[in-house]
Order: C-alpha cells, then structure tokens, then sequence
C-alpha cells in the first residue's frame, strides 16, 4: 500500500457516480485516481475532497504500470483550506492553477522540489490577504524554473524585453512576436524579485494583468505545448474584472 501526500489538480465526472482525480504526489509525481460511487450521499470518498488544490493524504494500491489508473482506499484532508474554499477570489484561482498544473505538469515520478514548491504555494494562497489579484500572476512568473525554463537572466534598463523563445531578458525587440514588452517585462521581472505577502505593493491595472498573464500562458504553451484553451481562465478574468 502507497501512503502519499497530494495535491489535487483536476477531476472530472464518471458515469452516474463516480469522479476521475488527477493528484499530484510526493512520491510519485503525476497519479490519476478513479474514485468509485463518490457522487452518492453514502459515499465514503466524497467528492468534495477533490476540490482544486486540496491538500490530501493518500493510501493507495499500487500502480502496476505508468499511465495505468490508480485506485485509492483511503482519501482525507490533510490540511482544511479554509479561505480557498469559502473566499470566491481564492476559489476562482485555484480552479485557474489547478487547471494550469493539470495541462503542464505530466510526470509520473518523484519531483520532491516541484511538490515542495505546489504545496508551498497553496499555503501561501490559503493565508494570503492582500495582492491576491496577482498570486496567479506570480505562482506562474516563479512555476518556470521548477519546470526547466526559468528566465536565464535578470531584467534591467539595459535588458528592457523579455525574449520568451529564449527565455532571457534582452537590450533590443526581438525579429520574432513572441517577447514582451518593456511594461509587460518591467512587470515579470517584480514579480519575480517579490515575495508573496509584497504581492499588494505591485500595482497591476486589469489591462496589464491581461496581457502579461496571455503572455506568461503563451510562454508555457512556447516551450511545453500546452495548447489547449483554460477554460477556467474566463471565471478568474470575471471575479478580477476591476
């Protein structure tokens, strides 16, 4: 029996009653579990605890081979996220990285640095009370270098854009569309120097929000060919629409 820690990126329904859960583990990466009969008022495993981000402690039969479904015996709430749940800003977020990671992060095997920083972050959402407008702003600017493209250098007035085919900021436009502008790369590069709780203290209007975080998707799809629309994205543009 595998007893996992995880953090929940994504489910989806199954037949009349059950759910299909995509968790990140300590120990084994990228794990899908079906989760039979959740949907039912006597089931065991409710579906609720398979809510975006949820931070789970996990027993589960082995695996026989990668890709292959895993099935889980026992799922409980390791840690309660109690604004992540309850506050519409922080859920709406949440539903946005967890679908985010669910498109990005396919490896089934031990990351334990990529695992640290996911659950991390989720804490840091869960207590965050300023600046959380831009927490997905800076959980994607900082995602890069635990995924092997971080940007190779720092910003400066001398390094006014950033060139996103290669990852680096740079003195002149680039001859390609894909970099950033000098706002849009003054604004990475804050994000990347702050911390969390200093996410208050950037001033962000809804125009530049847009287009840096069109820009930062458009960089994963770049290099990782996350190709498919985020449907979460228009929630989370709504709820932070002023």
């Amino acid at each position: 029996m595998n007893k996992l820690s995880g953090i929940v990126l994504h489910s989806i329904k199954y037949g009349e009653s059950s759910l299909i859960a995509y968790v990140y583990t300590n120990q084994l990466g990228r794990q899908t579990y079906m989760l039979r009969g959740v949907r039912t008022p006597s089931a065991r495993h409710k579906a609720a605890l398979v809510q975006p981000l949820f931070l789970l402690d996990i027993e589960a039969y082995p695996t026989r081979k990668m890709g292959s479904m895993a099935k889980a015996k026992e799922l409980k709430i390791a840690y309660p996220l109690q604004s992540l749940s309850f506050d519409i800003r922080k859920n709406a977020m949440a539903l946005f990285i967890g679908e985010v990671l669910y498109k990005l992060v396919r490896e089934e095997e031990q990351n334990e640095n990529l695992y640290k920083f996911l659950h991390t972050h989720v804490l840091l959402l869960e207590r965050l009370e300023e600046g959380v407008s831009n927490f997905h702003l800076y959980f994607l600017a900082h995602l890069a270098q635990h995924l092997g493209f971080f940007p190779g250098n720092e910003h400066d007035t001398f390094l006014p854009y950033f060139d996103m085919h290669q990852g680096m900021f740079v003195p002149f436009k680039p001859a390609h569309a894909m970099y950033m502008d000098k706002p849009t790369s003054t604004l990475l590069s804050e994000l990347l120097c702050c911390l969390a709780i200093d996410l208050h203290g950037i001033k962000i209007n809804r125009g530049q929000r847009d287009v840096l975080l069109h820009q930062l998707l458009e960089y994963y799809s770049l290099h990782l060919g996350m190709k498919n629309p985020i449907r979460s994205l228009s929630v989370l543009q709504e709820i932070f629409s002023s």
